[in-house]
C-alpha cells in the first residue's frame, strides 16, 4: 500500500475494468449511510439513465488496485458527479478530493461551467468535502415509502400511454427538479420495464419488481399544477400498484416541497431519506 495522496494515480477507466470497479464499489459502500450492492448491469443501466460514458469514469489507483472513483457526467454546459467513493482504509489522506478536482476539471474541459451533485442528509463528512470545495446547498430530494391502496374513484381516468407521448410532459414536468430525473435519458430507462398513462398535463410510470412497487416519475406540468392532477395520478398508480400485488411501494428523488409532502401525507406515506442537492461554478 502507498502512502500519501502523492503515490494515488488517476486515471480513466479502461476496457476490462468495469467488473474490478463494481468490485471496488461493493467494498466502498459497505459502511455506507444507506445499503447499496452493484453489479455489472446496475452500473451500465445507471449509466445509460443519465447519458454518461463508463469511460469518463475516473479510478484513484493504488498500483493495480482500484481504491476508489468518481463518476463525472456532462450534458450541454452542466456537470454532475454521478457518484464518488473511495476505500475505507484509503480515507482521510486526501484521495477523494484529488477525484473530486480531477472530475471538475474534466468537466470544465468538455465545457460544463456548473456542476450538480446530491449528499445525503447526514453524510457529514461528505458534505464538508463538497463544502470545503466550494459546492453550496441549493434544495432538498425526499425518498419516501408507503402502502399501495385500491381507490373506487379519483376522478379522470389516465390513460395508456407511449414514451413519445410521455417526452414532452417530462420536459416540462421535471424542468425544474433532480438533475439525474430531469434527463431524458432516465426516462427512457424508467420506461423499459414501466407501465405508462397519461392525462392531459400530467403522466405517471407504474413499476412491479416481486412484491414492491415503484413510482418512477410522476409529473405534471406547471401550467396545470393545483387542479388535483397529480392526487388523480397518484391515486390511479397506487390502485394499479395495489392490483398487481405490491406489498409496498416508494418515490425516488421527489420535491422537498408543500405541495409534495401534502400529497404523501394524504397516502400515508414516510419520509425514509433525504438528499441534499449541492452546485458549484466552475
Amino acid at each position: 500500500m502507498g502512502e500519501g495522496v502523492d503515490s494515488i494515480r488517476i486515471e480513466n477507466l479502461a476496457q476490462g475494468q468495469l467488473d474490478a470497479l463494481v468490485d471496488a464499489q461493493n467494498r466502498i459502500f459497505q459502511d455506507y449511510i444507506i445499503q447499496i450492492k452493484s453489479s455489472r448491469q446496475f452500473f451500465l443501466d445507471f449509466q445509460r439513465s443519465v447519458g454518461g460514458s463508463s469511460a469518463d469514469v475516473l479510478l484513484a489507483m493504488d498500483g493495480d488496485e482500484i481504491v476508489g472513483y468518481v463518476n463525472p457526467v456532462i450534458d450541454l454546459q452542466e456537470g454532475w458527479i454521478g457518484g464518488i467513493g473511495v476505500l475505507r482504509n484509503y480515507r482521510g489522506r486526501g484521495i477523494g478530493t484529488k477525484l473530486m478536482l480531477a472530475a471538475e476539471n474534466e468537466l470544465r474541459r468538455r465545457g460544463a461551467n456548473v456542476v450538480f451533485l446530491e449528499v445525503i442528509e447526514g453524510n457529514f463528512k461528505a458534505q464538508r468535502l463538497y463544502e470545503r470545495l466550494g459546492y453550496v446547498k441549493r434544495r432538498m430530494y425526499l425518498t419516501a415509502e408507503g402502502r399501495p391502496v385500491r381507490f373506487e374513484g379519483f376522478g379522470q381516468v389516465p390513460k395508456a400511454a407511449t414514451l413519445p407521448e410521455i417526452l414532452g410532459l417530462h420536459e416540462r414536468a421535471y424542468k425544474d427538479t433532480c438533475w439525474q430525473r430531469r434527463k431524458t435519458e432516465a426516462l427512457v430507462e424508467s420506461a423499459r420495464g414501466s407501465e405508462m398513462y397519461k392525462l392531459d398535463g400530467g403522466f405517471v410510470l407504474v413499476r412491479s419488481v416481486e412484491t414492491t412497487g415503484f413510482i418512477p416519475f410522476l409529473g405534471v406540468v406547471p401550467e396545470e399544477r393545483r387542479q388535483g392532477i397529480g392526487t388523480t395520478l397518484a391515486k390511479f398508480a397506487l390502485t394499479r400498484l395495489y392490483d398487481t400485488g405490491a406489498f409496498k411501494v416508494a418515490f425516488y428523488n421527489i420535491n422537498a416541497d408543500v405541495p409534495t409532502q401534502r400529497l404523501l401525507d394524504m397516502f400515508s406515506f414516510k419520509v425514509t431519506m433525504k438528499q441534499i442537492e449541492m452546485k458549484k461554478t466552475l
